[in-house]
């Protein structure tokens, strides 16, 4: 479908100042995240000394830049992910949400290690989506002084507030597309990018009286050929059917798979892992990287669950080859080309740092 046909968009509902998935949207939702994040704590504290999660740990030497795709999670929604010889930094967390919400596995990347990144994208401006300690630390470390930081509409005065150089921060909203063009340097050749700001069915907060006063949503990365969809947070929604309207192929789906349980509480903001999948079929996608799980405790999952439902749901389906799961370990770096299949004997061009 061409992209001058706009009947298949959706469009937040904007109200007194604040945005909405849709018009029917009325009570912003205080008290139960708060009531969310007691439970999320009490069932931290009860399982953590009951799992041993070494064997998700898998520390790769980081990479200074990739021209094909690579991709490595750091853990919750923080991926590294590069392409074109572009590093692209996504929801960046590296440290605990809070004192009470620690991380059951260290990043995937220690912070230091990093290369040095050429965007960052955030989906919307939740805590462990937006990490202040994180961002700073970046900045501190001059990981990020030319970088360009993609934002949803009204988050970029909290970077302003913050130090950040306000011509490196660049707004958007449903639909958006940021184009930048390849050039050359120290005799690495660094293509066309395009990132698209895309729905989402969620909400933002920061602070007591700030619920929903910015923009939240997903985002597609388009380089080389391939079309690599970042999903944010959200819960399930006719959203993906959406966006599989305005791309003709979509390599690689990037979807968040819990917190499962308790449903009731979080399925308007939060898919299911089987969810999860549906939206993986709905968008058309090849290629499914799970995230958002295992990192720190939220709802009442405990460490496995969510995995556990994917991979269930996934031996359900009657996919064939047309199309792959890769779950990625802490750190584990991946590689998939614009076919189908993953192709581990491929030589890639990699500068080690």
């Amino acid at each position: 479908m061409s992209i001058l046909d706009k009947k298949h968009r959706i469009y937040p509902y904007y109200k007194d100042g604040r945005f909405y998935n849709n018009c029917h949207e009325k009570k912003p939702a205080y008290i139960l995240p708060t009531l969310n994040m007691l439970v999320e704590w009490y069932f931290c504290r009860r399982h953590k000394k009951d799992i041993n999660i070494t064997s998700w740990i898998k520390k790769n030497d980081p990479i200074e830049r990739s021209d094909d795709f690579a991709i490595t999670w750091i853990g919750h929604s923080s991926f590294l992910i590069q392409i074109g010889n572009m590093n692209i930094l996504t929801d960046p967390i590296f440290g605990n949400l809070t004192p009470l919400f620690k991380r059951l596995a260290p990043p995937g990347i220690d912070i230091e290690q990093l290369p040095n990144i050429d965007f960052i994208l955030i989906s919307h401006n939740h805590p462990d989506h937006m990490d202040s300690y994180t961002l700073k630390s970046l900045k501190s470390n001059n990981k990020i002084n030319n970088a360009k930081i993609l934002v949803p509409i009204n988050d970029k005065k909290w970077f302003i507030s913050r130090g950040f150089n306000p011509d490196n921060v660049i707004e958007n909203t449903w639909w958006d597309r940021r184009n930048f063009f390849g050039h050359t340097k120290n005799s690495i050749n660094y293509d066309d990018i395009e990132f698209i700001f895309l729905p989402a069915y969620h909400w933002s907060q920061r602070g007591i009286f700030d619920y929903n006063k910015s923009l939240w949503g997903s985002w597609m990365i388009s380089c080389k050929g391939l079309n690599i969809y970042f999903a944010g947070d959200t819960g399930y929604s006719g959203h993906f059917h959406s966006i599989q309207q305005e791309f003709d192929n979509i390599d690689i789906a990037i979807m968040p798979i819990s917190p499962c349980e308790p449903h009731e509480w979080m399925k308007d903001s939060h898919v299911n892992a089987e969810e999860a999948g549906q939206g993986f079929i709905d968008l058309k996608a090849k290629h499914f990287i799970p995230m958002h799980w295992g990192t720190y405790f939220f709802g009442i999952d405990n460490f496995f669950l969510p995995y556990n439902r994917l991979t269930n749901w996934w031996q359900k389906q009657n996919f064939g080859d047309q199309k792959q799961l890769h779950v990625l370990k802490f750190g584990e770096r991946y590689y998939v080309d614009s076919l189908v299949n993953k192709i581990p004997e491929k030589i890639y061009r990699e500068i080690s740092i």
